[in-house]
């Protein structure tokens, strides 16, 4: 009986491996076109494999990988007269329909799933690719209940695919090889889309990658989205870059936009940095990094702010420090704000918290707001 029981659990520790394993092939909702499996593990060479140099016929090729926690329903809704569609149109935007005279976006042909309906969105990441003679000229990322319309063209499925070897090949896609200008826009695209997809991967390797691209790409549009990225999407660990790389940076523009990354994530150990900022010696640092002190550290930090608000030499700052206050949520700030508004000695102070309080339904702040009216 021991014997059976150890065997039992065995296998229990066992099944969970593989049912990953076979969910991590299986091919996802694919309607409206020819798909085929290829076992492959080298993205690269499988693109090559599937789109010869000289083929002019776009394909796309498509994997999947696990994805980070949180709200993402990675899918899209159709909406117009003739109903509601929930899927996506791998062609998006490249086809239009005119139906009376009026010219709409085209909309996927999806059939309806049968059986149940899962309560929670998709928890892996479809990556495809759309190739033309060799080349990817598109990139889409849709969570993997997300039903797609292939729109005629050839899917070719890698089901052998890791999540590092995604990641691996996402980051080329990264560094830019058009040697003349008019490619130089296309791949940029690319590259962002590359880097959004990448912060979706659970993989280690995701953050390795975005912290470089963060710290070093040659286009500034896309190192600023990295650093979005890892301040959204990449926890304590893309805190903790934007915090290290926000202290080495030199240039000034570079280092207002780090604050404003920094200032995305959810993650306690910001409020500390912001509040460090609050005191930089740049106006327009104290500036973004006022609003996002509030923000994180929430009504407990107000007295602090208002302190800030009061006494720091820039109108800029104080503006903003005041505007945060009257965004936190369940009208925090009524109070500070009502404070300031009454009897703050210095008239942006007074203006800036009478406009806050003028967008506030709270009853105390509706009342102020009368009592002005009469004057």
């Amino acid at each position: 009986m021991k014997r059976l029981s150890i065997l039992l659990f065995g296998l229990a520790l066992v099944a969970p491996v593989g049912a990953r394993q076979s969910a991590q092939s299986a091919v996802p909702q694919i309607q409206n076109g020819r798909v085929e499996t290829r076992t492959g593990t080298a993205i690269d060479r499988e693109i090559a494999a599937v789109s010869a140099p000289a083929s002019t016929e776009p394909v796309w090729v498509a994997w999947r990988a696990p994805m980070i926690a949180g709200d993402r329903d990675m899918c899209s809704w159709y909406n117009d007269r003739l109903g509601s569609t929930r899927g996506m149109l791998l062609d998006d935007g490249s086809v239009f329909v005119i139906d009376g005279g009026v010219t709409s976006f085209a909309r996927p042909k999806i059939t309806a799933p049968t059986g149940p309906v899962p309560l929670e969105a998709g928890t892996q990441l479809i990556v495809l690719a759309r190739v033309i003679g060799g080349r990817v000229e598109r990139l889409r990322t849709v969570g993997d209940d997300c039903p797609m319309d292939a729109g005629g063209r050839a899917v070719y499925w890698l089901s052998g695919v890791t999540s590092a070897e995604s990641v691996r090949y996402l980051t080329s896609l990264t560094r830019p090889v058009a040697s003349d200008r008019s490619m130089f826009d296309q791949e940029r695209n690319i590259a962002q889309a590359a880097v959004r997809a990448i912060g979706y991967h659970t993989d280690a390797a995701a953050d390795a990658a975005l912290d470089q691209i963060a710290a070093d790409h040659q286009d500034s549009s896309t190192r600023h989205q990295a650093a979005n990225i890892l301040a959204t999407n990449r926890g304590a660990h893309g805190a903790a870059t934007l915090i290290r790389l926000l202290f080495a940076e030199k240039d000034l523009d570079e280092r207002r936009s780090l604050v404003t990354s920094l200032g995305q994530s959810r993650e306690a150990s910001v409020v500390g940095t912001l509040r460090t900022l609050t005191h930089d010696a740049d106006a327009k640092i104290r500036s973004e990094a006022a609003y996002y002190f509030v923000q994180r550290g929430g009504a407990t930090v107000i007295p602090e702010a208002v302190k800030l608000a009061t006494s720091d030499p820039d109108d800029g700052v104080r503006k903003r420090m005041i505007s945060s206050i009257g965004r936190l949520p369940g009208d925090a700030g009524v109070t500070a704000l009502l404070q300031l508004a009454r009897t703050s000695d210095n008239a942006v102070v007074r203006k800036e918290a009478v406009s806050a309080l003028s967008q506030s339904k709270d009853a105390r702040a509706i009342a102020f707001m009368e009592e002005i009216l009469k004057k």
